[in-house]
């Protein structure tokens, strides 16, 4: 049994469609683990009677949020091909565990990917790039490849849509469950094709209407902060909201590289909020190590904490205008681990 655990947004996805494109299991022996782009810790989703003996891919999750599990499902027997982007501080070695883990700031999981399998399906880890923001590098592979201009803003498109769909409280605010679009998307030989496609329930089209939609309603939302260090934007508790929340933070910092920005949308029980840092796109450091400060995580360019209570917003947006202002009131050092 194969055992497929990824993250739900662009960079999982297509990670996973590059590894099944080289390398396809049969349906009835695959097994497909995935949840919404803030749920990191899948691999407790993997009982011990699945793990057995199993081949399991661990791809765009967190490896310090699924330590235990990774141990446990490895005493039952599983092999582990584990390959990710964010900080590891757990990091162990195993007969059985195979880690493929670069946290550098110009790398997702899908560009790991890509070059563990020597680039034949190189087209895939572009729009994961972009899907994940890294627009700079994404590019210089699009050059690389000789892509034309309708070309590249395509992939950056479909990247930018199945990012936008990991984004949500539970898998009910997405348009599919990452499960489903892996699928969907699985059928075309390129994502090329996947754009191409123009029938009205096609994925990317689907995908494309919503993103409008979102987007639209996204203009008006409040900006509770803004200097030259940061910009602070507060969407209202829809579901529409949870999803653009993650999008908007990527654009607004493209169109505002010189800010920090931060992305703060009410959770359900109305005491927290579910937050998202993105660093200034000239300092990419430091975003996930200000938010595991507040209990949150990430990487040195993108950041979140998925529970921030309400009356602390103001010193998280401090902590952040402090990091990146240089000042010496710096918040985030001060706030306890």
């Amino acid at each position: 049994m194969y055992v497929d655990v990824f993250n739900g947004d662009a960079d999982g996805i297509f990670s996973l469609i590059q590894l099944r494109k080289v390398f396809p299991v049969a349906a009835d022996s695959q097994m497909l683990i995935s949840g919404v782009k803030r749920d990191n810790a899948l691999l407790a989703r993997v009982s011990d009677d699945q793990a057995r003996d199993a081949v399991v891919h661990a791809l765009d999750i967190s490896f310090d949020k699924n330590t235990d599990d990774l141990r446990r499902i490895l005493s039952q027997g599983a092999s582990v091909f584990y390959c990710d982007h964010h900080q590891a501080r757990t990091l162990f070695e195993h007969e059985r565990l195979q880690c493929l883990i670069d946290f550098a700031p110009t790398v997702c999981t899908g560009l790991l990917m890509n070059s563990y399998l020597e680039g034949r399906q190189r087209l895939w880890a572009v729009a994961a790039a972009f899907g994940d923001s890294l627009n700079h590098v994404a590019e210089a592979e699009c050059a690389a490849l000789g892509l034309s201009a309708a070309e590249v803003s395509a992939l950056r498109e479909l990247g930018v849509l199945a990012n936008y769909n990991g984004y949500g409280a539970s898998v009910d605010d997405l348009h599919y469950a990452p499960e489903d679009l892996f699928r969907a998307l699985m059928i075309y030989d390129s994502p090329l094709a996947a754009v191409a496609d123009s029938a009205a329930d096609a994925p990317f089209a689907v995908l494309r209407r919503g993103f409008a939609e979102d987007m639209a309603l996204a203009a008006a939302a409040d900006v509770v902060a803004c200097d030259d260090v940061v910009r602070a934007v507060m969407l209202p508790a829809e579901a529409w909201a949870r999803r653009i929340s993650g999008t908007l933070g990527n654009d607004l910092a493209h169109a505002n590289p010189s800010q920090a920005i931060v992305i703060a949308t009410p959770n359900a029980d109305g005491a927290t909020l579910t937050v998202s840092l993105r660093a200034p796109k000239v300092r990419l450091e430091g975003a996930g190590d200000i938010c595991a400060r507040f209990d949150g995580g990430g990487r040195a360019g993108a950041g979140g904490v998925n529970a921030l209570p309400v009356d602390a917003l103001e010193e998280f947006v401090g902590a952040v205008r402090g990091y990146y202002g240089g000042g010496e009131d710096n918040g985030a050092s001060r706030h306890p681990a």
